[in-house]
């Protein structure tokens, strides 16, 4: 039996661990953009949209195996 439940529950709702990770993951790359913008450091990047979308996939990664041990 792995030591961290299979889903998280908030008051009955049960939801998958993914869920939270996937957003916080966002809201990490969302403000790593926003200061990549200010900084000037986005005209480096060839296609935004894709890079944007990469750096949501390994936020949600990273967040996901920190916060939640069932993830991986």
């Amino acid at each position: 039996m792995p030591p961290f439940p299979a889903e998280l529950s908030l008051n009955g709702l049960f939801i998958p661990p993914w869920l939270p990770a996937l957003g916080s993951g966002w809201l990490l790359a969302w403000l790593l953009g926003q200061l990549a913008n200010a900084w000037g450091l986005s005209r480096w990047i060839w296609h935004p949209p894709l890079f944007f979308l990469a750096l949501v996939i390994a936020c949600s990664v990273l967040m996901g195996a920190t916060f939640f041990p069932c993830f991986g």
